[in-house]
């Protein structure tokens, strides 16, 4: 993994008491053991989203794309603005929030482009023996005579004094035409004046799904955030849980000498000496498991950051995020100004309202023009041009409940939303209560674990003492080792539950990004637990 670096910050509230294990051979009034706290402790504490609340671990936590093949090698030395990046660039729930925007976007360029006039150039062919349809045609083609009405038979009866022959004419050439075709080619402008105020409505809403989908893009941004502050700074914990476990493996070596020595002396019993042997062994069982939570860790951050599983990666810097300065009540108005989902389900709010003003509008007169040129000929071309200019208005007076239930629909979508964000207020101000008194008690859990290791550290000092002389056994000795293990170990969770707490406050303000965390090289954290060692 490289260079053990730490972080800390909030971890699963549900870690302080763990479930542990028994030390073998333990008289009656032994204590836990460190290995299982430890390999149990790691395990919950890296459990993506489990310490988080219901509105900020949203579905179940982040999803990921197959992470791009890097050419395994040497380590890749990650940084936390590193790390943020690539989180951000392959995403998909960026990729899907940004969608949503263009969707957006492309509604409200819809409605704008309604709002304008609109031209259409259509072409058509026709062809006909219907005698009103050519003569209609030939009509539109500027091609009607007088022939057509059977002016020459007329003539040609009349000439010969058949007079009421003559007005007895049936013109074949306008009862029995033929076969005639005809190509339109037509341009037409039309122009909405008046239709309700429906489109305007229309363009409202898609504005206000704009603000909406801008919130969500805000609110998966800000998601993301956390998830790689909770990757990375798992790893700082991870490595840091792996540094106890060697602690307590060296603790256990220095027993098991100790014990040996003693045994060769007569001062205790051969059952002290096989305590201590397989208490090492536990411990060294510890380290390993400890080592391979660490592996899974980092596969964690890997497959967040899209980073090949198989390549190595290096820790450049720890982490850590500042508390909020505020108090509660300026903190709750903070979250209901600020929170991006909070801000969304206000633009689905106006959105619902926009679609009921939507449905009214086909209660009002809508007023549309229209000019229009066509082109009529036998043959494809642009000859014999007519023009046509109109106005159309419509209004609906009955249809049976369609318009009123369209408006109803629309309205109870509006019940909905109101609803839906009436119950997420209520939610986020219940959760910014919880996570921000959380968070100002994380540090007098920091002091506090710290002071137990001063205390545990004093107690092995002195079961030591006795054990070597006599007055203490091994197995009381081993339980004064567990105590200040499991000390260290709940400074490490103390860490990581301050800075996961933290961050969590942060979300709930709407206000959490990546420069919010600071950074550094250094780790107070490793020099208290080297020197909890000695």
């Amino acid at each position: 993994m490289g260079r053990t670096r730490l972080f800390w910050g909030p971890i699963n509230p549900r870690l302080t008491h763990t479930t542990a294990r028994r030390l073998p051979n333990a008289s009656q009034g032994g204590r836990p053991s460190i290995g299982m706290a430890l390999a149990t402790g790691l395990s919950a504490c890296l459990a993506t989203g489990a310490w988080l609340p219901t509105w900020a671990a949203g579905n179940g936590g982040p999803t990921f794309t197959a992470p791009a093949a890097e050419a395994p090698g040497r380590a890749l030395h990650l940084s936390f603005a590193e790390a943020m990046k690539r989180t951000l660039s392959q995403n998909p729930a960026m990729d899907l929030s940004q969608a949503r925007i263009a969707e957006a976007r492309a509604a409200i360029e819809q409605a704008n482009g309604n709002l304008l006039p609109t031209l259409d150039l259509s072409f058509g062919v026709m062809g006909s023996n219907n005698p009103l349809n050519v003569f209609g045609m030939k009509l539109q083609q500027e091609q009607a005579s007088f022939n057509d009405f059977g002016v020459s038979e007329f003539f040609q009866k009349f000439n010969q004094g058949d007079q009421a022959g003559a007005f007895a004419t049936e013109p074949d050439s306008l009862n029995d035409p033929g076969w005639h075709h005809n190509f339109q080619t037509s341009l037409k402008l039309s122009v909405p004046i008046y239709n309700g105020g429906k489109i305007r409505e229309m363009r409202t809403q898609a504005q206000a799904l704009l603000q909406a989908a801008e919130a969500g893009d805000q609110a998966a941004r800000q998601q993301l955030v956390l998830h790689t502050i909770e990757a990375y700074a798992g790893i700082n914990t991870a490595e840091a849980f792996v540094e106890v476990a060697r602690q307590a493996k060296n603790a256990a070596r220095s027993f098991r000498d100790l014990s040996q020595t003693l045994f060769d002396e007569g001062v205790v019993t051969k059952s002290d000496l096989l305590k201590a042997k397989v208490n090492l062994g536990e411990r060294e069982l510890s380290l390993a498991d400890a080592r391979n939570q660490a592996e899974n860790a980092a596969d964690g951050l890997k497959v967040l950051t899209g980073i090949d599983t198989s390549r190595a990666i290096d820790l450049t810097e720890t982490i850590d995020v500042a508390l909020p300065e505020t108090d509660l009540a300026r903190a709750r108005q903070r979250a209901l100004d600020n929170n991006p989902r909070i801000q969304a389900l206000r633009g689905r709010v106006e959105a619902a309202r926009a679609e009921v003003d939507v449905a009214r509008a086909d209660y009002k007169p809508h007023v549309n023009l229209m000019a229009q040129q066509d082109f009529n000929d036998e043959s494809l071309g642009l000859e014999n041009e007519s023009y046509t200019i109109g106005g159309q208005l419509t209004w609906r007076i009955f249809d049976f409940g369609a318009r009123s239930g369209k408006v109803n629909r629309a309205q109870a979508k509006v019940n909905a939303s109101l609803a839906e964000r009436q119950q997420a207020l209520d939610k986020l101000l219940g959760q910014v209560g919880k996570v921000w008194r959380e968070a100002n008690m994380a540090e007098k859990r920091v002091e506090v674990r710290q002071l137990a290791i001063e205390q545990s550290e004093e107690a092995v000092r002195l079961e030591t003492l006795r054990y070597q002389q006599g007055l203490a056994t091994m197995t009381e000795l081993l339980a004064a080792q567990t105590e200040l293990d499991n000390a260290r170990a709940e400074l490490i969770r103390a860490h990581f539950q301050r800075t996961m707490q933290r961050a969590a406050l942060w979300l709930a303000l709407g206000e959490l990004a990546s420069d919010r965390v600071a950074t550094d090289h250094d780790n107070a954290i490793l020099d208290v637990l080297a020197g909890a060692a000695h």
